[in-house]
């Protein structure tokens, strides 16, 4: 037997020494392979959907703290300003009634003088009275002043035929100049007039 002849005979996949593995298995470990491959493919896209997944919820939760935290903040300390500003604007809105009604106190005293019935007797008494009542007004008509000119209307410019407080003030303290000294020469004469007055009466009767 030649060389080349021995070597045919011992070929594998031939007699029955032949080979362990036929065409049809080979094919199946390849698919099996395959499957493994695609598999393992989807896992890895799976991981990585995951992974994205995880990075998205972290940006998610970190934007909550950081939002939670600056928004309770300035919602705290917006707040704690309106509440100031409220308070005080509760305490301005009283002062403004008390003030209001103070001077709307003093308007309808100084509406319900009538010096017509008043009694000539006691027009000294009555009009002492009435320039005190006067003092009074003015006094708290100047001191709302301050807050008037803070209200609604601060900066407005004044109409031009209305006066302006001060000058209401002024001519009311030199009205309050000439009254009193009417009364004050009054007061001073009211002997001597009551004594005229009796006088005249008595010549009267004796007539």
């Amino acid at each position: 037997m030649s060389k080349k002849a021995g070597e045919a005979a011992s070929l594998p996949g031939e007699g029955e020494g032949g080979s362990r593995f036929s065409v049809d298995d080979l094919n199946i470990k390849v698919q099996q392979a395959h499957e493994v491959l695609l598999d393992l493919e989807r896992r890895r896209e799976e991981i990585e959907r995951q992974k994205r997944q995880l990075e998205e919820l972290r940006k998610k939760q970190r934007d909550f703290e950081l939002g939670h935290r600056a928004v309770t903040e300035e919602l705290t300390r917006s707040i704690a300003l309106l509440e100031q500003q409220q308070e005080e604007g509760e305490r301005e809105l009283e002062d403004v009634r008390s003030m209001r009604k103070t001077l709307a106190g003093q308007l309808s005293a100084l509406e319900a003088l009538e010096p017509a019935s008043w009694e000539p007797a006691n027009l000294a008494e009555e009009l002492a009275k009435a320039l005190a009542l006067i003092d009074q007004s003015r006094a708290a008509l100047r001191q709302a002043q301050g807050r008037i000119d803070r209200l609604s209307w601060e900066g407005r410019e004044p109409e031009a035929n209305a006066p302006r407080a001060e000058e209401v003030l002024a001519e009311a303290e030199e009205e309050r100049g000439f009254w009193h000294k009417v009364v004050s020469g009054f007061a001073y004469s009211l002997p001597l007039i009551l004594s005229l007055l009796a006088v005249s009466l008595f010549w009267f009767l004796k007539k």
